[in-house]
């Protein structure tokens, strides 16, 4: 479904990613674990549109969309959850969740979808006509999750979905994660936590400094010894 082939992209003078290729195909749950700096955001960032990418390819069901507009890149079927919520802060619950939809026009089903997201998401229910920026940071996620799925993706990437956020909610929020995949839809994410990303994915690439050092199966990463040491406490 996706395809990413030799990748490289600059941070500044600095190498985000280097020479990354990877696959995701339809239907896996996909995880890309490392240490902060590894390049995983930047790589996501980069499917997205975000960051130019300086060489190599990147393909999404057969088609190219290396450095593609990001609007473009939602019309293709991609969302993308990103790191720090980043949610609308002036704009409320209904209007943040409206934005997830812009690039589409079937009203009618919009409409329907957004009250499909306010059952699923009852707390944003309560907070319809609140300012996304009053709150709390499980919410906002929440409400982040909710404005991807907005758009209708094939494939949806969570960029550190747990981060900053209470155990509660973490726990809330790998759970959403994983019935988005059983719903039938792709999921890529990057996640501090390697012990939960293993857990939920089908396989896993490892980052460092910005290039794929390991690839495997969720148990075969798990099993790993230097994973182990390094990532999942021993």
């Amino acid at each position: 479904m996706l395809k990413l082939d030799d990748i490289t992209v600059h941070y500044g003078a600095t190498v985000a990613v280097d020479k990354v290729s990877l696959e995701v195909n339809a239907g896996e749950f996909v995880t890309l674990i490392g240490s902060n700096g590894a390049g995983k955001s930047s790589t996501l960032r980069a499917i997205s549109g975000l960051e130019p990418v300086v060489s190599g390819t990147i393909t999404f069901e057969g088609k190219p969309i290396t450095n593609t507009r990001p609007q473009r890149i939602i019309e293709h079927g991609i969302a993308h959850c990103p790191e720090g919520r980043r949610v609308f802060s002036q704009l409320n619950v209904r209007e943040n969740l409206e934005m997830g939809a812009y690039c589409r026009s079937d009203h009618a089903d919009i409409r329907d979808d957004l009250e499909s997201m306010l059952d699923r998401f009852p707390r944003l229910r309560e907070r319809i006509e609140q300012p996304a920026g009053t709150l709390s940071g499980g919410e906002q996620q929440m409400l982040a999750i909710a404005r991807a799925l907005m758009s209708r993706p094939r494939l949806v990437m969570f960029d550190e979905p747990s981060l900053g956020l209470a155990p509660n909610f973490v726990e809330q929020v790998f759970e959403l994660t994983a019935e988005i995949r059983a719903g039938g839809t792709t999921v890529l994410m990057v996640e501090q936590n390697a012990y939960a990303a293993l857990e939920l994915c089908d396989r896993s690439y490892l980052l460092e400094t910005g290039r794929v050092v390991l690839q495997g199966t969720a148990r075969e990463m798990r099993d790993n010894p230097d994973i182990r040491k390094a990532y999942l406490g021993g």
